[in-house]
């Protein structure tokens, strides 16, 4: 049966045997293989991890076209969205994180060669990716009741909640997304996902068009258009990388059809035990866009509190617009830590350790130099972009001087999360949880909090305290990861 080990609260096998690979699935591609020096993981990293971030890119450069798009709208559209995505998002977030169990799963898989897990895997995710839907969408229901209590501005609430309840019914496609997802990159399966993201990117902004202005006969929605927009783009995508992602994803979800496989996939047990290894990853997701959603409803309510405001919520959607900016620049970090997780899970598979070592030093260094660039970029031309997202002048304002801000935490920002992506490959799901506790919840936000009302800051305050959260968790986790790395590594099983 093999040894057990313990990783974020739960018993898992380690899976030592190989076996063999069905005929149906492919070979691995030449990106799997280990690499032989620096020079050469850095190609590899860069070969697996720039099409991954260009994906998480357009998934936010959807959400970047929405916001520029009620930026120049009127005045009330982008706050009330702001507030909507912040609800939505902050309910749906442990999902995501949960379902992300499935990369370090699937990659030491492919790594170890155990090509039959994989349909098990597949299947084992997709029905957990239903049951966390249930309980999410039924949250996002009462969303005016969430928003009252939070002190939010009244006249941002009805638009906002509508926007919320239908976030609902797009978050089921965004899961399962996430799951194929994760078998595609784990076979370094990468074009399925970048046409799916261009896809959804010209319908996106083809019905941002129709529905937020209310372009050739449509109704003008606003916020509620962008809503429906994003809804539908989901279900697009889900169904886009099935179609152009079939070749790797058939062979595994044709395996279902056999009654013994899908009933090991759908066995109670190994649910959840799945669960239970997602738990620490979606803990974290949560903690971290906790952070971040908390601070959006305090300027919520500061906005609401605050006397002279050229425009309702303005210094919400200021807020919004630099959130959008740095969410943008993260997701190129966020696609290499991704990557990352891939090599180190397939290095943890093989049993290289040396492999192991050189894709966390490969990846940490590369995403602090990619931030670096980001980190002028913001802090040089804070005004120009702001720009490209809103045309009201205070809130102009008051977004680039919040973008500076944002251009100080960009390299701290990049080195936890690659540091993250590298810990889940090894099978860490647990220090992630505690460095954000740490540094979001006991540091950022009551020093944010202290500044925004104590010392008078306003919104800027709030974002020093995120620059102070997101930096103690970098510094927490580069010594995690190292530490980590230096150890012997056990492959991960649910089964």
């Amino acid at each position: 049966m093999g040894k057990k080990t313990r990783v974020g609260g739960a018993c898992f096998r380690m899976a030592n045997g190989h076996s063999a690979s069905p005929p149906m699935v492919a070979s691995p591609s030449q990106s799997q293989q280990p690499s032989h020096s620096f020079a050469d993981e850095v190609r590899q990293l860069l070969r697996l991890g720039l099409p991954i971030a260009f994906v998480q890119f357009g998934m936010t450069a959807m959400n970047f076209i929405d916001v520029a798009m009620l930026g120049r709208h009127n005045e009330v559209a982008l706050p009330a969205m702001a507030l909507g995505n912040l609800l939505s998002w902050a309910a749906s977030v442990f999902c995501m994180g949960a379902v992300t169990a499935m990369d370090p799963l699937l990659s030491q898989a492919v790594g170890a060669d155990d090509r039959e897990a994989i349909p098990r895997l597949l299947g084992r995710g997709a029905l957990l990716a239903l049951v966390l839907t249930i309980p999410t969408g039924l949250m996002l229901m009462p969303a005016a009741t969430w928003l009252s209590l939070f002190g939010q501005p009244e006249a941002l609430i009805p638009e906002a909640a509508n926007y919320a309840r239908l976030q609902a019914l797009g978050i089921l496609p965004f899961l399962w997304y996430s799951v194929l997802r994760s078998v595609l990159s784990s076979h370094a399966s990468l074009m399925p996902q970048v046409l799916t993201i261009v896809l959804g990117n010209l319908a996106n902004a083809g019905l941002d068009w129709l529905l937020i202005f209310g372009n050739w006969g449509m109704p003008e929605l606003g916020a509620t258009g962008a809503a429906i927009t994003t809804v539908s783009c989901r279900w697009l995508m889900l169904f886009g990388l099935c179609w152009f992602g079939w070749r790797d994803l058939g062979p595994h979800l044709m395996q279902l059809r056999n009654h013994a496989i899908r009933a090991r996939a759908f066995a109670l047990g190994p649910l959840w035990r799945l669960l239970k290894l997602g738990l620490p990853i979606g803990t974290q997701f949560a903690l971290e866009m906790g952070a971040f959603a908390l601070t959006g409803l305090l300027i919520g309510h500061y906005d609401a509190v605050a006397s002279g405001l050229e425009v309702e919520g303005g210094n919400l959607a200021a807020h919004q617009i630099a959130l959008q900016l740095a969410t943008m620049s993260f997701m190129v970090p966020l696609g290499l830590g991704m990557a990352a997780s891939v090599r180190v899970g397939w290095a943890v598979g093989r049993g290289d350790p040396k492999a192991i070592r050189r894709s966390v030093s490969v990846a940490l260094v590369s995403g602090a130099t990619i931030m670096s660039g980001f980190m002028l970029l913001f802090i040089l031309l804070p005004s120009q972009l702001a720009s490209l997202l809103v045309i009201h002048e205070g809130v102009h304002n008051v977004a680039a001087a919040l973008i500076p801000i944002a251009g100080v935490f960009q390299i701290g920002d990049g080195l936890q999360v690659v540091a993250v992506g590298c810990l889940r490959g090894m099978g860490d799901m647990r220090s992630a949880v505690v460095a954000n506790i740490v540094g979001f919840w006991v540091l950022g936000l009551p020093i944010g909090a202290w500044l925004a009302f104590g010392c008078d800051l306003g919104p800027a305050g709030f974002w020093w305290g995120l620059v102070i959260g997101l930096s103690a968790v970098a510094v927490g986790l580069l010594w995690v990861v190292f530490k980590r790395a230096a150890e012997k590594r056990g492959r991960l099983s649910v089964d």
